[in-house]
């Protein structure tokens, strides 16, 4: 049975990347779910439910990586939306360090289409052939031999449902990815008191022409056509004591039934430079209102607990509204209100050193500490004024204790008597406050609730 459950946690490193594939309703989003612990991904006895990849950070037996869930894999005749699909899918496995094969066991080996094995087969990654839905113990040895003979080493015998199998399954790829990403695996973001920054935002709000004022010289191309940078881009510099590497990226853009599959990766690269990045440069266009693709990226940072820089460019074109273009950002970008904003022009260099100045503080923040003292004093001062408040078929909230636990992103740990008595109202406050009063400016924190032992309640 699947007993030794993997730790979900913050994506803060460069990680390797393992992708789940298979045909359609082997159990690819049921096995993400069972792996988390929890739903993260829709699943459905139709075929095809998955459209988009689902991702999943976890340590198994000390080695950390990503897991990808992807649609169903065919070679069938495919419709528009069919085509752009399986484009997520090669774009998956391009990224991938490791693949994983998932089939469905109560189909014979032989229905496998052979363009899926061929497939696998030819993948310069390790692979695993995961055989789902081997719910009962009959038969077992013999249903699985009959799918390694299909010419892929290293099958497993799983289900999703139970878990039986899994754990063997992550041992294979944990150890297989500690042989080749050992290093990889292990550097975090800011590693060498290094500090990363990506340069994100939709296609043609100028990232590329800010990247090269930053950098003075013409690094990346520039042009006004959207989608000219397809890749991300890094560069070393240093300003005043500081390193720093900055990170130019293709812009995300609006998701089409029609994406070509250099857009598809273009987007995937630009999660990738956020999730390897402490802080990040947000860029909109000042000419322009926000859209909903800039929302978008903005939500990425924020849902990766990354630090944020807004930045406002053309701002030349837009000068004399300053107070206008403040209150407009704060409108579309609630959740990023603890982030500073500039208003920059990348042709005449107007903000960009403000911009830039703002960084280390950020990346302070981010690895700042506050001891348990503090905290205490703080947290009694905060229940006196404000406590939780009584929820409605709850028991009485009662908060004990409040500590930092952790750091890049700020994490703290909330002793309480009961998680779901304490309202998100209070959270939210509570996190506000934090950031306001302990100076954790430009970076979200999180704040993880932790239920009281009994035994220590009564002690």
């Amino acid at each position: 049975m699947f007993t030794n459950k993997p730790i979900p946690y913050t994506m803060k490193d460069n990680l390797p990347i393992v992708a789940i594939v298979g045909p359609p309703n082997a159990g690819k989003s049921t096995l993400l779910n069972k792996i988390a612990g929890k739903p993260l991904a829709v699943t459905s006895e139709l075929a095809g439910t998955t459209r988009d990849r689902q991702y999943l950070d976890v340590v198994w037996n000390g080695q950390n990586f990503t897991m990808i869930d992807t649609a169903g894999l065919s070679f069938e005749s495919l419709d528009q939306l069919e085509e752009s699909i399986q484009k997520q899918i090669e774009v998956a496995l391009l990224e991938a360090d490791m693949a994983v094969l998932l089939v469905d066991g109560k189909d014979p080996a032989a229905a496998l289409d052979p363009k899926v094995i061929k497939k696998f087969r030819s993948l310069k990654v390790p692979v695993a052939l995961a055989v789902n839905k081997m719910d009962s113990p009959k038969n077992l040895e013999e249903k699985l031999a009959a799918f390694a003979r299909l010419g892929i080493k290293n099958a497993f015998a799983i289900s999703s449902l139970t878990g039986r199998g899994i754990g063997d399954l992550l041992d294979f790829v944990a150890t297989t990815l500690a042989k080749i990403s050992p290093e990889e695996a292990a550097t975090p973001s800011g590693a060498g008191n290094k500090i990363s920054v990506s340069i994100v935002g939709k296609p043609n709000v100028g990232k590329s022409s800010l990247f090269n004022s930053i950098l003075k010289q013409e690094r990346v191309v520039v042009s006004p056509i959207p989608g000219t940078t397809r890749t991300a881009i890094d560069s070393e510099i240093t300003i005043g004591n500081t390193a720093y590497t900055f990170i130019d990226t293709a812009g995300l853009k609006k998701k089409e039934h029609r994406q070509a599959k250099p857009d598809i990766f273009s987007g995937f690269q630009t999660f990738k430079a956020i999730r390897r990045s402490d802080v990040c440069f947000l860029v909109i266009d000042a000419t322009e209102e926000v859209t909903k693709q800039d929302q978008r990226v903005a939500q990425e940072i924020f849902a990766m607990e990354k630090g944020c820089v807004i930045l406002a460019n053309k701002f030349d074109i837009y000068k004399g509204k300053e107070d206008a273009l403040r209150d407009y950002v704060s409108r579309f970008f609630p959740f990023l209100w603890m982030c500073p904003a500039f208003f920059v022009s990348a042709a005449t260099g107007h903000g960009l050193n403000e911009a830039l100045a703002a960084i280390e503080p950020i990346f302070k923040a981010r690895n700042k500490t506050i001891d348990d003292a503090t905290m205490k004093e703080y947290l009694s001062k905060k229940l006196k004024t404000n406590p939780p408040k009584l929820l409605r078929d709850q028991k009485q909230p009662k908060v004990f204790s409040l500590r930092q636990i952790d750091t890049n992103p700020p994490t703290f740990q909330m002793l309480v008597n009961h998680p779901a008595a304490i309202s998100m109202q209070f959270r939210k406050f509570l996190e506000n406050s934090i950031i306001k009063e302990l100076g954790f400016w430009g970076t979200p924190i999180l704040l993880k609730l932790l239920k009281k032992d009994k035994a220590l309640t009564n002690s």
